[in-house]
């Protein structure tokens, strides 16, 4: 469980998480023109960019990683024909974010260009997707220039970049989880008939020089100056979101880390005390071998030995058991298997230390012993 969180914990989201805030707005304008709520949206970014602290900021109308809040959008490629349901379409994870987002997410660009302040409801419609897209759908040609149908918003938009794939699900994301190719699409290229639905909920990401959470309140006084309707609120850290979301992982590997630790402890004590008190009953049986000439050595390899036998003995039925016990763990194990031969064969290294240094140090305090002395005493 230790490896396990160890490994998750150094997995890269795709994301830099260092100095980032997120937050969500609520704009209870429901019946605003889509005109008054792009221009709204535009002063608001202009605002953000005037707040001492703040480097960037980019508006989010759909997914913002490992929050919880995601949109999924079907599509098909064009040239290829539509599919009959929706159940027989592709999803794609959906990120309808401003130009600045990847500046403030610290996303690699791997190919073409990311959105631009240009691409806006006046331009031609255009996408950019992830390198998991790019690899499922176009495996080895460039997607760059493609065209991508989205069935919902009932828009053609035209592939322009790739860039690297977020966890959006957590660090332990793995295969099973949901709507792995991802695409963005600019903010202020959406539908007019789609735009209400994004109005009155909306996320907002900040990438800061300063602690993340020491800027909430300068952003609330900007907010209230520009436009009093829009309410800030669940900001949070992203550093926080991505710690909340291992909080499980991190609580079922302290638990059961502590545990496995006083059963190793235990099994230490109890290996060392009932080797040990063997051993110290054989100091007769040691006095008479080196009253009758015996090495020093010969009789710590004899004893060595034996107590070596009762240790394999005891770590071959040990690694049988756990090879069944631990298929348990394998749900809650990530990156390692259940039956990892790094783990187990560190428990079995030291517990096979501790059964020679239980054969070792009463058999050299033995064999140091006067045989006469022993003798006598016995």
């Amino acid at each position: 469980m230790i490896r396990s969180l160890r490994t998750v914990l150094s997995i890269d989201p795709g994301f830099n998480s260092d100095h980032l805030l997120v937050a969500r707005l609520s704009f209870p304008v429901s019946n605003a023109s889509p005109d008054h709520v792009r221009a709204v949206w535009r002063q608001m970014s202009q605002e953000f960019e005037t707040i001492p602290g703040i480097r960037a900021a980019s508006l989010s109308a759909s997914s913002v990683p490992m929050t919880g809040d995601f949109s999924a959008l079907p599509f098909w490629l064009e040239g290829q024909p539509k599919p009959s349901t929706q159940a027989e379409m592709k999803w794609a994870l959906s990120y309808v974010v401003q130009a600045s987002y990847l500046e403030v997410m610290g996303i690699p660009l791997e190919r073409g260009r990311f959105l631009t302040p240009h691409d806006n409801e006046h331009s031609p419609l255009v996408m950019v997707i992830d390198d998991h897209f790019a690899r499922r759908h176009f495996g080895d040609q460039d997607p760059v220039g493609r065209r991508i149908n989205v069935d919902i918003l009932n828009i053609t938009a035209e592939i322009v970049g790739v860039v690297g794939h977020v966890r959006q699900w957590g660090l332990d994301e793995n295969a099973a989880s949901p709507y792995q190719e991802q695409c963005y699409l600019s903010v202020f290229q959406i539908p007019d008939q789609v735009l209400p639905l994004a109005v009155r909920d909306i996320a907002v990401v900040f990438r800061t020089t300063d602690a993340p959470l020491a800027l909430v309140g300068p952003i609330r006084q900007a907010l209230e100056q520009s436009d009093g309707q829009l309410v800030m609120y669940r900001e949070r850290a992203m550093d926080e979101v991505i710690s909340d979301r291992l909080a499980t992982r991190r609580f079922s590997m302290i638990v059961l880390g502590v545990f496995a630790v006083l059963a190793l402890l235990m099994a230490c004590v109890g290996i060392y005390g009932v080797i040990s008190h063997l051993v110290g009953e054989r100091t007769h049986e040691i006095a008479i071998r080196m009253a009758l000439g015996a090495e020093r050595w010969d009789v710590l390899r004899t004893v060595l030995r034996d107590g070596a036998k009762m240790a394999l003995a005891g770590v071959a039925i040990g690694l049988g058991a756990a090879v069944g016990l631990t298929r348990l763990m394998t749900s809650m194990l990530f990156g390692i298997s259940a039956h990892d031969p790094v783990t187990a064969g560190g428990v079995v290294s030291l517990l096979i230390f501790v059964a020679f240094a239980a054969c070792y140090i009463p058999a050299r305090r033995a064999t140091r012993v006067d045989p006469m002395v022993a003798l006598r005493n016995e």
